[in-house]
């Protein structure tokens, strides 16, 4: 099946689901609650802890636990979707590959090609994390692309909820990202100058720039994850905002635009930025 086909009996799929529950509506067999346009993620469950523990919070049967929200769960659910597909595709390899190790071998290709040409011979140290990083945050951000029913109960009541939330909606999320990336770039400035050539860095062209200076190291991972933390939430409000104003077939087609492609062109501009900032603290000369 083709990316086309995919996508529009995707969509089309939307569209009936949608075209259901609105006549379900309007026979009375269910409502629809229309959840608030912003709000953070819900906890799913608790992990049960002493009450003195770190991050504990109180639930409602007065015991103590640490929140898992439905950022977390997405995220697990991701890291295992990865672990199953890349265990899939790399058993059992040969000198002649078949249509599924040809399609690795392609995947490998283009990540090492975009590393190469940012690095050049030193692109073999740093394609494990961009192959990784771009692969993870771009289906974190096509996540809420396919529509995943959830069911759960509420005040006795039977619930249809989306079952996952892009992790990328999260501030949590990218901001764990931008801090995995600047923790990367230091490391690679220090392991080129030493401590004592990083820290004089700091200071060129003049000690009294160290205060700017720093202050510009900050904003690099302040600057990535606010961006694709505003791109991927801003997404959800508008298509909220779509739904609630416009029939369902209006806003479904623009699931492609808002879920598919600014995701993908977001998962790529964090990458290269992450990038660019690594080869920023390597030595000149490379």
């Amino acid at each position: 099946m083709s990316f086309k086909v995919f996508a529009g009996v995707a969509i089309v799929v939307a569209v009936v689901i949608n075209f259901v529950l609105k006549v379900a509506v309007k026979a009375g067999a269910v409502s629809v609650i229309t959840p608030p346009l912003v709000e953070g993620p819900k906890v799913v469950f608790f992990i049960p802890t002493p009450h003195n523990f770190s991050f504990a919070m109180e639930m409602a049967n007065g015991g103590y636990g640490i929140p898992v929200t439905i950022t977390v769960v997405t995220t697990w659910a991701l890291i295992a979707l990865f672990f199953l597909f890349f265990n899939w595709g790399l058993k059992n390899l040969e000198m002649i590959p078949g249509k599924k190790q040809a399609f690795f071998e392609t995947l490998y290709d283009v990540y090492d090609s975009l590393v190469t040409q940012m690095f050049g011979k030193r692109g073999k140290e740093f394609v494990v994390y961009i192959s990784a990083l771009i692969s993870f945050i771009a289906i974190s951000n096509i996540t809420s692309f396919f529509p995943i029913p959830g069911f759960s109960t509420a005040n006795g009541q039977f619930v249809i909820s989306p079952l996952l939330r892009s992790p990328s909606a999260d501030i949590n999320t990218t901001l764990g990202l931008a801090l995995i990336t600047t923790f990367m770039f230091i490391y690679v400035a220090i392991k080129e100058n030493g401590i004592k050539g990083y820290v004089g860095g700091l200071c060129d062209p003049t000690p009294v720039m160290l205060p700017m200076n720093i202050i510009g190291e900050l904003a690099k991972p302040t600057n990535i994850s606010m961006r694709l933390f505003g791109n991927a939430f801003a997404g959800m409000v508008i298509m909220g905002l779509l739904y609630m104003a416009a029939p369902a077939v209006l806003p479904a087609p623009l699931h492609l635009y808002f879920d598919l492609f600014q995701g993908l062109v977001q998962s790529f501009v964090f990458t290269m930025l992450t990038m660019v900032y690594i080869q920023g603290s390597m030595a000149t000369e490379n």
